[in-house]
């Protein structure tokens, strides 16, 4: 699933109503993680932190090993970037460097990588930005570039996870999407969450040689129902 508005893995950089420390994306909020080796030297290695785990996939801050060969094929596979903006033009890795060098410290936004919990494979993004302090509402895209993990409801648990934490953890209000009005899977997704259709606008979005409609969906923090827990394997 990809919604069509702010794919996650593309930078935005726009203005930002946030003054304060606590306030961060969350490339801020984690710091290097090391270990020892026998001799006690300390070593930095990737990330295992955890930041919000599910049933099936976990999320935690992005970091640079993340953006391998393997990434960039997702952003130039005609398949994966069918309904987003990337794909138009050719992503290099230095556009990855570029991306990844913007949402680092970012104050308005938060992009997280979403991993499989039994493989701890990277799988995809999710992001929550621009976010409006003062309006508490923000704009959520989701990224699944690994097409082997498609049509197993893990875009929808990492949905799920991403508006919980918006709502628990950051005091979000509202959270909207955009997506496109014949992607109907990812429509179905997103009812299924919680989303709600608030508006359609016609021929917004070009693909697959025609204009097409864009629908805007929406999600109060007073709507929200938190799904109900499964057991971990």
């Amino acid at each position: 699933m990809r919604t069509a508005h702010q794919p996650a893995h593309v930078p935005r950089n726009e203005r930002s109503g946030c003054r304060r420390r606590h306030c961060c994306g969350a490339q801020n909020i984690f710091g290097p993680y090391y270990r020892r080796d026998r001799y006690g030297r300390r070593l930095r290695v990737r990330s295992k932190v955890e930041f919000v785990r599910g049933s099936h996939v976990y999320l935690r801050p992005l970091e640079r090993e993340d953006l391998t060969e393997r990434y960039l094929g997702w952003l130039n596979d005609p398949e994966v970037t069918r309904y987003m903006e990337t794909g138009i033009f050719p992503s290099t890795r230095q556009d990855l460097e570029a991306f990844y060098q913007g949402i680092m410290g970012s104050k308005d936004q938060v992009v997280l990588a979403v991993l499989e919990n039994k493989s701890d494979q990277h799988i995809g993004n999710v992001k929550l930005g621009p976010i409006h302090w003062v309006h508490r509402r923000t704009t959520f895209g989701i990224l699944i570039g690994d097409k082997d993990f498609w049509g197993k409801g893990l875009g929808e648990e990492a949905t799920r996870l991403t508006v919980e934490y918006g709502f628990r953890r950051l005091n979000l209000r509202r959270i909207d999407l955009g997506v496109f009005a014949d992607h109907e899977s990812a429509v179905r997704c997103y009812e299924k969450v919680g989303f709600k259709i608030e508006g359609r606008l016609r021929q917004d979005l070009f693909c697959d040689g025609e204009y097409k409609d864009r629908l805007w969906m929406g999600l109060l923090r007073s709507e929200y129902v938190p799904a109900k827990p499964e057991k971990r394997e």
